[in-house]
């Protein structure tokens, strides 16, 4: 799930009824099946949840009834406090994970997400083959800044980029620009992230914050 939008105003309400809410659940053993929650920017949230095959979609539906029933008395005043403060559109995407336009050293979690860039990609640009040598050239020099991809398939059909770090400043410390001049010089690195960029129409960069009070463990 997205939401695409919150009243800047009403933010901290969302936020604070989720977190309640999680705190209910886990007090009960209770899994919602919500997924992982991030914040992206200031207004964003995605809720996030992992499955292999489009079957799996009846189990989640009757998952996050079952748990809906267990949180009766509670659940009420959780959709009325959020609810409220949602600006539509929000909705339901399906992502397929690309690992052709991946870059994973130690195979980092989307937990560990610090930045999202969502991109419109030209579609008769071979984006895959311009992402290709640039992640090697990363693997080459064990470049420390992760990133996974996705496709949103059933969505916006963007790209969805999450580059994965310790931190911000981490990601800010490792430039994929200066990485790519260590591993192939300033020449041939200009020349690969000018292919890559070629490739895409339209971008937005957004920080990302993992919201463990959010989450469901």
């Amino acid at each position: 799930m997205h939401v695409d939008n919150l009243e800047p105003s009403k933010v901290a309400q969302f936020e604070m009824a989720r977190t309640n809410f999680v705190g209910e659940l886990e007090k009960r053993g209770v899994d919602d099946r919500r997924g992982l929650y991030l914040k992206v920017g200031e207004t964003r949230f995605y809720s996030i949840v992992p499955f292999e095959s489009f079957t799996a979609l009846d189990v989640l539906a009757g998952a996050r009834s079952r748990a809906q029933a267990l949180m009766k008395g509670t659940i009420e005043e959780y959709d009325r406090l959020s609810d409220e403060a949602l600006v539509f559109p929000h909705g339901n995407e399906i992502w397929s994970e690309r690992a052709d336009l991946s870059y994973l050293l130690e195979g980092r979690s989307l937990e560990a997400a610090v930045e999202l860039v969502t991109e419109d990609v030209a579609p008769m640009c071979d984006y895959s083959a311009a992402w290709s040598p640039i992640a090697a050239a990363l693997a080459s020099i064990k470049h420390p800044i992760e990133r996974r991809t996705f496709f949103s398939g059933y969505g916006t059909g963007r790209t969805l980029t999450f580059w994965l770090a310790p931190s911000l400043e981490a990601l800010r410390q490792h430039p994929l620009e200066a990485a790519l001049d260590k591993a192939v010089g300033n020449a041939r690195a200009e020349e690969l992230l000018r292919s890559l960029r070629a490739c895409v129409v339209r971008s937005e960069v957004k920080p990302v914050r993992f919201m463990r009070e959010m989450t469901v463990r």
